[in-house]
């Protein structure tokens, strides 16, 4: 016998001594049951829950590599975008000076 059993069966002898079984009455049995199904349902709903959050933590993943890939394009265009801004502004207030060269 497995020290698992062993345990198991001691346990079981100290924590309930029963002087007089009585048999379960089909009520009692009906509430078992009924408790054994709701369980089944929750494990059966858990294991679904871990599924999807499998699936979400899989787009999570992808989203976080597409957004520091998209960071880095960014991070390269950067100066060239300044850039453009600088030269439009100062196009922009050349033009409102009536075209006056201010430097």
């Amino acid at each position: 016998m497995s020290m698992w059993k062993e345990t198991a069966t001691e346990s079981l002898k100290i924590t309930a001594p029963v002087a007089n079984p009585k048999p379960v009455t089909e009520d009692e049995l009906r509430a078992i049951l009924d408790r054994l199904e709701a369980t089944r349902d929750l494990f059966r709903e858990n294991r679904e829950l871990r599924g999807v959050l499998s699936r979400r933590e899989g787009e999570a993943q992808a989203l976080r590599t597409r957004n520091a890939e998209l960071e880095e394009i960014m991070r390269q265009l950067a100066p060239a975008l300044l850039s453009m801004a600088t030269t439009m502004g100062l196009a922009a207030k050349n033009e409102r000076a009536g075209g006056r060269n201010e430097a």
